[in-house]
């Protein structure tokens, strides 16, 4: 059951909002009593804070199963960026991270810390391992580049130059072009073919 309300309560915070949503809320969706949830959780307050830890924790588990095991390291970004969709679900409203940033600054510090102390076994591994297959071009700054993929997605939602975008494309399409963005960017012809290749499927 702790499991269950964890899971519902995500994906409706995810596409409500963190604040939006109220434990009743929650309870009706469920088709449970709100007592049921606050056996498990004393308040909203805790249940936001194992909700984020909890899918921090499955995502970080998924991706140690996917690192360095992908067919190339190129289809290791979609097959993580496939794996984070599945898990927050494919309707992410910018409106949900603005209030999770706004009203749980403290649990939006600790995915950034955590992000940080990841980045070299993530992102600059990645990097690393691509250009020594000859996948990525050799003359890339691997730490310049890996830094901007880490910070460049948050400024979809804290940059005024992505408002309208927002109105037009959800939030996961502007993550895909960016991706396919920052990996044009660096490919070799080899690359290209794989990253082309991905593409073709995907649409």
């Amino acid at each position: 059951m702790k499991e269950a309300i964890l899971n519902k309560s995500l994906k409706m915070f995810v596409v409500h909002g963190f604040k939006s949503i109220t434990m009743d809320d929650i309870a009706k969706e469920m088709g449970i009593s709100k007592k049921t949830i606050y056996q498990h959780f004393d308040s909203k307050n805790e249940l936001v804070k194992a909700t984020v830890e909890y899918v921090y924790d499955s995502a970080s588990n998924r991706m140690k199963k996917i690192s360095g095991k992908c067919e190339t390291p190129i289809h290791e970004y979609f097959e993580t960026r496939e794996c984070v969709s599945e898990l927050l679900g494919h309707n992410i409203q910018p409106s949900s991270i603005y209030q999770f940033n706004k009203y749980y600054p403290d649990l939006s510090k600790w995915i950034e810390d955590k992000r940080h102390k990841d980045f070299d076994t993530t992102i600059i591994r990645n990097l690393t391992e691509g250009v020594e297959l000859g996948l990525y071009r050799k003359n890339i700054d691997i730490d310049f580049i890996g830094r901007i993929f880490f910070a460049l997605p948050s400024s979809f939602l804290h940059n005024e130059l992505f408002q309208e975008s927002l109105k037009m494309s959800s939030l996961e399409e502007l993550n895909m072009k960016f991706l396919e963005y920052h990996l044009r960017g660096i490919v070799t012809p080899k690359g290209l073919e794989v990253l082309e290749q991905i593409l073709k499927e995907i649409n």
